[in-house]
C-alpha cells in the first residue's frame, strides 16, 4: 500500500512479471541447448565428399559408423550380432517405406558398410542410402 500526504492509503494493483522472464529465459535456453545435441549424430565422423548429394524427405532410420567401427542405430549403441534384431524391432514401429542411412565414416572399411546393408537386407528393409557430404569447391 502506497501512503499519499494526505493520509489516505492507496491499494497498489500490478503484477510482477520478473519471475515469470526468468522461467521463459530458461526455457528459452534449454530449448536451444536440446536441439544442438539432437542434431549430432552422437560418434565422431567425418563423412565422404560426393558430386551429387541429397538430403532424404522423410523419418527414416540412421546408422552412425564411426572411424573404430562402433555403430549406432537412431542413437542407441548397436553391435552386428543385434543389428538385425533392432532393425525387426524398428521395423514393426514403422511404415514398409521407412529407408536406412547409413552414416559411415570415410575411413571405414568398405566391407563393414556391405556388412550393415546385408543385415538390413536381412532384416526386410530393402531401401538403402549411403550418407555422403557435398563436394567443396
Amino acid at each position: 500500500m502506497i501512503e499519499r500526504k494526505a493520509g489516505k492509503k492507496e491499494a497498489t494493483s500490478g503484477l510482477n512479471l520478473t519471475p515469470m522472464i526468468d522461467i521463459v529465459f530458461q526455457l528459452l535456453i534449454f530449448f536451444m541447448v536440446t536441439a544442438v545435441f539432437a542434431i549430432t549424430p552422437g560418434l565422431d565422423i567425418k563423412l565422404p565428399e560426393a558430386e551429387e548429394s541429397e538430403n532424404p524427405e522423410k523419418e527414416n532410420l540412421f546408422i552412425v559408423i564411426d572411424e573404430q567401427g562402433a555403430m549406432k542405430l537412431n542413437h542407441k549403441s548397436v553391435t552386428y550380432a543385434n543389428l538385425k534384431h533392432e532393425l525387426m524391432e524398428k521395423r514393426k514401429l514403422l511404415d514398409n517405406t521407412t529407408m536406412i542411412v547409413i552414416q559411415a565414416d570415410e575411413k571405414v572399411f568398405h566391407g563393414q558398410v556391405v556388412k550393415v546393408m546385408d543385415i538390413s537386407k536381412s532384416a526386410g528393409i530393402t531401401d538403402l542410402v549411403v550418407a555422403t557430404e557435398p563436394k567443396k569447391r
